[in-house]
């Protein structure tokens, strides 16, 4: 395992006590820093971290810098290049995100400049540097005071999970293709109910479209590009004579008077777009650009829909938390999730039956979605919750503990979630309530517990770890019959299915196969820290070697849903 180690302040200046990271900025465009940060984040928008790409982009940075400190750079650079059990990090989108927030917050009316002075840029490669030690100091408050070596998996969890809950997605390169996946489901989803199609006119309306096809048009074109190596454009150009596509940009662009810090970038994730001038545009971040396509629509939808004074059901939505309960209600579930495993399954072998379907036979008490295959049983409850940022943000592991166990455990109202559900389910099974729909000698089952969920969050590594261990512990609590059958619970990304949906389609991977193997994987016998690895890294490192359709696939659907086929 490598750590990731960041070039901060601190390991080139000593001054960090009395800096003053707004006297540094004050003299600079913001319009230059704001186009000149964009252009580095959008250098990492590269599938896997690599370090040789780092270094490619200090070096590059710090040509005009005084030759004393190019020196420093240097040496601490090679330092870690060399030492093997470090990845060497200078561009993050942790520290980009907040660079920009604190240079959005310093914001001038400066003429942009042709070329920074060389003193201009070395404040702001200070500036840029004070941004990476801020992170790194609140999450070296954990680190740097774990017990080494750990005495069991807890300890670990209690420090990896509060120091990388908060920021691990911005370790990611955000998928275009699942997100166009999930938002052809949910816009085709808006032109079926009644009341999502009026507040499909409201969302479109309220961009200025005529369609929600347009709408995804906009984004794709904008977004897909040829990556290259250190040439990827932060800036976009559009034409006088487009004036959609300027509108539409201007609908995402940053409100000056309006910005504030906000936790988890909420700000930026709204507004990721900064306009320099009447038709060029720079990109903030282009994960937060993706997320435009389907994760950000459900949040833009409620902050719509409120703006206008929508209803539900003749009742009016009054913020977003009730916006977001009835879009898990209507559609997360429903229109989503069981699409993409009847998807992914209906090729195989299987009986399926989705969680609608059993309750219309057993009543309450049902999974979202059930799957036998011989005597193996997989049993899934789908989640469309969030961790929010205010959670993540403590760094305090107590307090992320309590917000995913109200999520996946137990609520404040005490209304079973998550493993409690499932394990009602499982006595479900084990009383033959099953029987009604699938006949089957349950007591020769095997049952594959599993959570599907949609906050990247629950990706962080020993989040599993924690809730398979209280999850086994509620199983001996609640005496449940033939537990020893039952596996060790398993979290799922929606993502994860939809990534690999052809894979599974195909059968080039097998559901029973691939749990298995992650099941074993994770008992870390030959490597410790293999315990506390997410599902979501296990399927990527097993599948990387078989040929995937889904890029070709996604763009032949992308094509024809909006029309753009010879």
């Amino acid at each position: 395992m490598k750590y990731s180690v960041s070039i901060t302040y601190k390991d080139l200046f000593d001054d960090y006590s009395s800096v003053d990271i707004n006297k540094l900025l004050a003299d600079i465009p913001t319009k230059n820093a704001v186009q000149l940060i964009g252009y580095f984040l959008a250098q990492i928008h590269i599938e896997k971290l690599d370090e040789k790409l780092q270094v490619e982009l200090i070096q590059f940075w710090s040509q005009r810098l005084p030759n004393d400190l190019k020196s420093k750079i240097n040496s601490f650079t090679a330092q870690m290049v060399a030492d093997k059990k470090t990845e060497f990090t200078f561009i993050s989108n942790i520290s980009g995100l907040l660079f920009i927030e604190i240079i959005l917050e310093n914001h001038n009316d400066l003429e942009q400049l042709d070329n920074l002075t060389p003193l201009q840029e070395l404040n702001f490669f200070k500036a840029y540097l004070i941004a990476t030690q801020t992170w790194i100091d609140k999450q070296g408050k954990i680190l740097f005071n774990i017990k080494k070596p750990f005495e069991d998996g807890m300890d670990f969890v209690k420090t990896y999970v509060p120091s990388h809950i908060a920021l691990d997605e911005f370790h990611t390169v955000k998928d275009f293709r699942t997100q166009f996946l999930k938002a052809k489901y949910f816009f085709q989803f808006c032109e079926s109910n009644h009341e999502f199609k009026a507040y499909l006119k409201i969302f479109l309306d309220e961009y200025g479209l005529d369609s929600w096809s347009s709408y995804l048009k906009n984004l794709l074109s904008l977004y897909i590009r040829k990556f290259e190596r250190l040439k990827t454009p932060s800036v976009i150009s559009i034409e006088p004579e487009h004036q959609e596509q300027i509108n539409f940009l201007e609908q995402l662009s940053i409100d000056i008077n309006e910005f504030s810090k906000s936790v988890d970038f909420l700000k930026l994730r709204e507004k990721p777009i900064y306009r320099l001038n009447e038709t060029d545009f720079v990109f903030l971040n282009l994960n937060f650009f993706v997320d435009k396509i389907y994760q950000g629509i459900q949040f833009d939808f409620a902050g719509i829909l409120v703006k206008h004074s929508a209803t539900f059901k003749g009742k009016r939505i009054r913020d977003r938390v009730q916006f977001l309960s009835i879009f898990g209600d209507e559609f997360s579930e429903t229109g989503l999730f069981y699409n993409v495993m009847e998807h992914c399954f209906e090729k195989a072998k299987y009986t399926l039956c989705n969680g609608n379907t059993i309750k219309g036979i057993i009543g309450n008490g049902e999974p979202d979605f059930y799957i036998r295959d011989k005597a193996k049983v997989y049993l899934f409850e789908f989640k469309n919750v969030f961790l929010s940022g205010k959670t993540k943000d403590t760094y305090d592991f107590e307090k992320i503990k309590a917000g995913i166990y109200e999520k996946l455990v137990e609520n404040k109202n005490g209304e079973a979630k998550g493993i409690k559900q499932l394990t009602k389910v499982i006595n479900k099974v084990r009383e033959s309530e099953f029987n009604k729909f699938d006949d089957y000698d349950y007591d020769k089952s095997i049952i594959y517990p599993i959570i599907v969920f949609a906050d990247f969050a629950f990706n962080t590594a020993g989040v599993n770890y924690m809730l398979n261990k209280e999850f086994k512990e509620h199983l001996e609590n609640e005496k449940v019959r033939l537990r020893n059958n039952v596996k060790n619970l398993i979290l799922i990304d929606l993502d994860d299915f939809i990534k690999y949906q052809d894979l599974y389609r195909d059968k080039k991977i097998k559901l029973n196969n691939i749990l298995n193997g992650f099941l074993e994987f994770v008992k870390g016998y030959r490597n410790f820290p293999n315990k506390f690895t997410p599902f979501e890294i296990y399927i990527d490192n097993r599948t990387r070697k078989i040929t995937s359709k889904l890029s070709q696939n996604t763009i032949d659907e992308i094509a024809e849903t909006l029309g753009l086929q010879e």
